[in-house]
C-alpha cells in the first residue's frame, strides 16, 4: 500500500501540506493616510446643505412638496484640507429636534483636492461636486424635517471632523398630485395616405417630465388614442379644433364619472416634421377651471437646441398644460413671445438672475435612460417662456403648487 493512502484510499489527513499564503487568504491592511488640515482648520468645512426637488436655492427658501423625490446636497470645502481626501457621508434625519433620527448613507463619494477647489455656486451646478443623498419615502412625509450631517467618513479610514454644518430645518407640504388625460389624435394625410399616430415614448415623455418638474408627489396618467376630426395641412387654427374635440372628449368623459380635476391633453404627431401642428391651449384661466384643455405636437427633437433626447412632447407639453393652470408667457425670447406676465421676476426668462440664486434638478428617469442632472439657472429658461433648455423655475414651481392646492379643494368629488 502506498506510504501517502489509508484503507479508503486518496491522501492521509497527515499527509496534507500547507501551501504558501496567498492574496486571497488575509484582509489588506493598506490604509489611506489620516487627514490633515489645513492651516487654523480643526475639520472638514461644511459649506452648505441644499435639500433639492425641480429647483432650489441654497437657504433651501424654494417650498417642497410632500412624498415628492427630493434629493440632499452636502457642500464641502477643499481649501480646509492639506491633502487630497476621499469622502462618503451620513445624514440623521429628525421630524422635531427632540424626536428619534433615522440615518442615511449617501450615494456618492467625493474627493476633496485643495489643488482643484471650486466655487460654491460651481459646486452647486456639479452634481458630482458635492456629497448627496436621496430621501426615503418615510422622511418625506408632510410635516417638518431636520436634515443634519452627522459623519464624514474617510474611504478606507476613520471618520473625519467637520465644522460649519448647522442643522437644516424645513416643511414639506401636503400637495395634489397631478391629473392628465392625454388623448393621441390619430389623423391620415391627404395626400399619401399615410397614418399618423403618436408613438408611445412621447407619451412616455411627456408623463415623466410631468412627473421630474411640475410641485406634485405623483402624476396620475391615462392615455387613448382616437381619431382626429381634422387633416393637415394644419394651420394657426388647427389646435383650435384640436381643442374642440378634445373638449368634448372630456365633457362626456367626466359626465360618466371621471374625476372632475382632471386635465386633458391632446398629443399631435409632426409625421418627421411634415406636419406641425403648432400647440395651444383652449385658454388662460385666471382661476381654478380644470375644463381647460390644451393640446401640441410630438416628435423627434430636430432643431429644437438643447433637447438631446427622443421627444419634444415633454417640455413642450408641460408648456402648453401650464397656460391651463393660469400661467402667462414671460415674454422671452423679446419678439418672439408676448410678455403677458410681467410680474416674472428672473432675467431673460431664465431659471435664475446673474447671482445665481437658483439651480434646477432633475432626478432623472432610469426606465427612459434619463441621467440625474443639475442645471444652471442662468443657461436654462423657464418653461413658459419660447427659449432653449427648458425647466421650472422657483416662480412657476410655486404658481402651479397653489394653483394645483386650490384645484384640488374646489373640484374634489363628493365622498360617497
Amino acid at each position: 500500500m502506498d506510504d501517502h493512502s489509508d484503507d479508503r484510499g486518496g491522501m492521509r489527513r497527515d499527509a496534507a501540506t500547507d501551501s504558501p499564503p496567498t492574496r486571497y487568504d488575509r484582509a489588506s491592511v493598506r490604509r489611506p493616510r489620516a487627514a490633515q488640515f489645513s492651516g487654523a482648520a480643526t475639520g472638514v468645512g461644511v459649506l452648505g446643505i441644499e435639500i433639492c426637488q425641480s429647483v432650489q436655492a441654497l437657504d433651501n427658501s424654494v417650498p417642497l412638496v410632500a412624498l415628492k423625490p427630493t434629493m440632499v446636497r452636502v457642500y464641502l470645502d477643499e481649501t480646509t484640507v492639506a491633502a487630497s481626501l476621499r469622502l462618503r457621508g451620513e445624514l440623521c434625519l429628525r421630524q422635531s429636534a427632540t424626536g428619534p433620527a433615522t440615518y442615511l448613507a449617501g450615494i456618492n463619494e467625493l474627493k476633496l483636492d485643495p489643488a482643484d477647489a471650486l466655487a460654491l455656486d460651481d459646486k452647486r451646478e456639479n452634481l458630482k461636486a458635492s456629497l448627496n443623498f436621496q430621501l426615503p419615502e418615510t422622511a418625506l412625509q408632510a410635516g417638518p424635517l431636520i436634515v443634519e450631517l452627522n459623519r464624514l467618513i474617510q474611504i478606507g479610514g476613520a471618520d473625519q471632523p467637520f465644522t460649519g454644518a448647522a442643522p437644516v430645518a424645513v416643511e414639506l407640504t401636503a400637495g395634489p398630485p397631478i391629473r392628465v388625460r392625454c388623448i393621441g389624435l390619430r389623423y391620415a394625410d391627404p395626400q399619401t395616405g399615410g397614418v399618423h399616430v403618436p408613438d408611445a415614448i412621447h407619451f412616455d415623455y411627456f408623463r415623466s417630465y410631468l412627473s421630474r418638474a411640475y410641485p406634485v408627489p405623483a402624476v396620475e396618467w391615462s392615455q387613448i388614442v382616437v381619431d382626429a376630426n381634422f387633416a393637415p395641412p394644419f394651420q394657426g387654427a388647427t389646435a383650435v379644433l384640436a381643442n374642440a374635440q378634445i373638449a368634448a372628449i372630456r365633457n362626456s368623459e367626466i359626465n360618466s364619472g371621471t374625476d372632475p380635476r382632471t386635465h386633458y391633453y391632446g398629443l399631435v404627431d409632426d409625421a418627421n416634421g411634415q406636419h406641425f401642428m403648432r400647440g395651444r391651449a383652449s385658454g388662460i384661466p385666471a382661476g381654478p377651471q380644470p375644463d381647460t384643455v390644451a393640446s401640441g405636437p410630438c416628435g423627434i427633437p430636430a432643431g429644437f437646441a438643447g433637447d438631446q433626447d427622443q421627444s419634444y412632447a415633454d417640455w413642450y407639453g408641460a408648456h402648453e398644460l401650464g397656460h391651463t393652470y393660469g400661467r402667462f408667457h414671460p415674454g422671452f425670447p423679446p419678439g418672439a413671445q408676448d410678455a403677458s406676465d410681467p410680474a416674472f421676476p428672473y432675467a431673460n426668462g431664465q431659471l435664475s438672475d446673474p447671482d445665481r440664486k437658483y439651480v434646477g434638478y432633475d432626478v432623472g428617469d432610469p426606465q427612459l435612460g434619463l441621467e440625474p442632472k443639475v442645471m444652471n439657472g442662468t443657461t436654462h429658461h423657464d418653461v413658459m417662456t419660447y427659449a432653449d433648455r427648458q425647466w421650472v423655475s422657483a416662480y412657476t414651481f410655486e404658481a402651479i403648487r397653489q394653483r394645483l392646492a386650490d384645484e384640488d379643494a374646489q373640484f374634489a368629488p363628493p365622498v360617497a
